[in-house]
Formats: structure tokens, C-alpha cells, sequence
């Protein structure tokens, strides 16, 4: 007999056997033998209970409406002072509960209850987030970053450099406004960089409508300037919500965009509603 004969009728004969222990096994098990019952899977946990500070919103609906915002308009400052991340305090914890900026949002804004990295309970380690900018949906808090809806770089062209410390400090870990802070996709968050709206926008059309409009109120409620191009943008985006959103423009006083030196600090105005507008 051949080598591949041989092979062939070894496997033929492997093939018998098999089948025959496994149908010996099968009417043992039928019958209750073969050794004692395995025992029963545990039940499937209950999903977890949205907590009740977390409010999901469906595509395309946003709560609340609005008929206008306003916002400061100033050409883009020529030479200002340098910008230094590191004088804006990211991330803080202000109430010292070990729990900084970052962790309170991931917390606050997770549609199920969070777990923590340890039994400290500072740092998340998971949850359930939807991705505003993308529409995308997330369990591990490490691809997510906490986005700042105005960029800590354009604060600071806009009139933050102005500020001292504690007021840097301050805007960098705000969690008094529900979206000052975000957690959103990272990609997404180093897409953006320190853009304004005028440079990019999200790409979930879906999100134009409460994007702009936070941006326009957390400049306002600051009292930061935007460019006419970056108003133009906040405009068109404004036009998503149903209904639209009118975008009114203040002049700067003519010391608003001037670097430090002069006697004539930057005016603000007092700020937007807190309601938020309807999408389309």
C-alpha cells in the first residue's frame, strides 16, 4: 500500500472512531449519565439604570429654544502675548475630591453608571458615552478626551490673555456650564486642536445646531471677542436649529483687541440665555 493509500485509510478509520465516541456520549448525556450535570450559567446581569443626572438626547432634538444670542465682534489680535497651556490648570479638582475636571465630566455626562480604574474611585475607567461630534457610542473612558467647546488657545487670542491665573484656571476646568467641558471622540478633539468654527465644524451635521450656540454663549458669558469670520460661521450653523437662531454682533470697543498696556480693559457683554435652542 501506498504512503498516500495508507494516509487515506488512517484517516477514514480516525473519522469511524470519532463519530462513534461521540454518539456514545450523546445517548449518555440523553439518558443522564456520563458523569454529573453541568451546572446552570449564571443569569445575565441586568442592564445598568441611566442614572438620573445623565440626559441622552436623540439625534436631531435638543431641549429648550432660544430666538437670539449675541456675540462680541473684534479683528483677530496681532501679536499677542504668548499662550501657556500650562497657566490654564488642566485638569483641577476644585472640590478636592480627587476626582479632577476630566473624571467629573466623564462621570457627568455617562448615560450608565461608571466604573473607576480602583477602589479610590478618582479615575474612570469605563461608562457609556455617545460621541456628540461623530455619533459614535463608547465603553473605555481612554478613547474619549475632554474636549474645551472654545479652545484654550483661542480663550486666550480672544481676550483671555488678559486674565490672571485664577480666571485661566477657572475657564479651564468650568463644569458650571453643562457644555463648556465634552467628552468626545479623541480623534475627533485633535481634529479640532484650537480651530474655531470657521475651520472646522463636526462632523454630525446633526450637532451644528447646539454647537454653535454653546460656543456663542460661552464667549458671551466670558466676555470673549470672535472674528467676523468666525461669526459668519456661527451664523450658518445657527441655521440648523428650528427654529433659527438669529446671531447678534456687537462692535468691540476699539481697546478690546490691544495686547497689555493699555488703560482700557476688554468689554464683554453680560451674556446669553442658558436655554438651548431646537434642532431642525
Amino acid at each position: 500500500m501506498t504512503r498516500r493509500l495508507w494516509r487515506t485509510a488512517a484517516a477514514k478509520l480516525a473519522a469511524i472512531v470519532a463519530a462513534a465516541m461521540f454518539a456514545t456520549l450523546a445517548v449518555g448525556v440523553a439518558s443522564g449519565c456520563g458523569g454529573p450535570p453541568e451546572p446552570p450559567l449564571p443569569d445575565r446581569p441586568p442592564a445598568p439604570q441611566v442614572p438620573a443626572t445623565a440626559t441622552p438626547v436623540p439625534d436631531g432634538t435638543i431641549s429648550g429654544s432660544a430666538a437670539a444670542l449675541t456675540i462680541t465682534v473684534a479683528p483677530k489680535l496681532s501679536g499677542p502675548p504668548r499662550y501657556d497651556r500650562g497657566e490654564w490648570g488642566v485638569w483641577a479638582d476644585a472640590d478636592r475630591d480627587c476626582q479632577n475636571a476630566r473624571h467629573e465630566t466623564l462621570i457627568a455626562e455617562s448615560t450608565a453608571p461608571v466604573t473607576f480604574k480602583d477602589g479610590r474611585r478618582c479615575q474612570v475607567a469605563a461608562g457609556r458615552w455617545f460621541g456628540e461630534y461623530t455619533g459614535r457610542e463608547f465603553t473605555d473612558a481612554s478613547d474619549l478626551d475632554i474636549d474645551h467647546m472654545v479652545p484654550l488657545a483661542n480663550a486666550h487670542e480672544s481676550g483671555g490673555w488678559r486674565w490672571d491665573k485664577a480666571t485661566k484656571v477657572a475657564f479651564g476646568n468650568d463644569l458650571s456650564h453643562p457644555n463648556h467641558l465634552i467628552a468626545v471622540e479623541s480623534s475627533a478633539n485633535r481634529a479640532k486642536s484650537s480651530k474655531g468654527p470657521e475651520d472646522w465644524r463636526p462632523p454630525r451635521r446633526e450637532y451644528w445646531c447646539q454647537y454653535a450656540y454653546d460656543w456663542a454663549d460661552i464667549k458671551a458669558r466670558w466676555e470673549l471677542t470672535a472674528t467676523e469670520r468666525e461669526a459668519d460661521a456661527l451664523a450658518d450653523m445657527l441655521d440648523e436649529c428650528a427654529p433659527a437662531v438669529e446671531l447678534r454682533r456687537i462692535p468691540a470697543d476699539s481697546g478690546a483687541a490691544q495686547p497689555p498696556g493699555t488703560d482700557r480693559p476688554m468689554q464683554g457683554n453680560s451674556g446669553n440665555a442658558t436655554q438651548t435652542p431646537a434642532a431642525k
